[in-house]
Order: C-alpha cells, then sequence, then structure tokens
C-alpha cells in the first residue's frame, strides 16, 4: 500500500481522536504528522456529517473546535488516513484556536 506522505491528511485514532496535519511516515499503525491539529469538534463546510466530507469540504468555523497547531505528532493506533484537498485544508489551517468553556 502506497501512503499520501508529504501531503496533508486528516487522520483518525483508536485511542486520541481526529487530527489534521501533513504525513511524514508511517510505522505499522503509527503516524507521525507535522504541524497537526486536532479536531476536537467538527461541522462541515458544505454538506454530509461525515470525516470524508471534511477532506472535501472542510468545517464550519463557528461551530468547530479545533486545536493549536503542534509541530510534531505521533498517532497511535491509527485506523483512517483521508487525504484532504484545497478548501478543506484552508479551513482547518485558517480555524481559530479554540478556547475553553
Amino acid at each position: 500500500m502506497q501512503y499520501p506522505i508529504g501531503e496533508k491528511v486528516i487522520v483518525r485514532s483508536v485511542d486520541s481522536g481526529v487530527h489534521y496535519g501533513t504525513l511524514c511516515s508511517i510505522d505499522g499503525s503509527t503516524a507521525h504528522l507535522q504541524n497537526s491539529r486536532r479536531l476536537w469538534l467538527w461541522h462541515t463546510g458544505g454538506k454530509g456529517i461525515s470525516l470524508s466530507e471534511i477532506a472535501i469540504f472542510g468545517i464550519k468555523h463557528e461551530k468547530s473546535k479545533i486545536t493549536e497547531t503542534l509541530p510534531d505528532l505521533y498517532v497511535l493506533g491509527i485506523c483512517e488516513i483521508i487525504p484532504t484537498h484545497g478548501m478543506a485544508q484552508a479551513t482547518i489551517e485558517g480555524a481559530a484556536v479554540a478556547e475553553p468553556e
């Protein structure tokens, strides 16, 4: 299987949730991401409800909670890698850092 190394992806983990960033490497079920953000809560910027639509349409800022960018992150227990597209990348990267309620 060929992974999209060097591309911006959404990674779903069994234990740590959903992350967005540049895929650097994969070792078994561990992904190394650079410039990653956790998607703590998300709503699509277009139609649909799943991460597949987030990868295409991006997020709706006012209804989503996205964390600060981390330079490096190793995500264990990955179960899904979804390549993202231009609109998705722009909306996730442009999201404000979520504040505690």
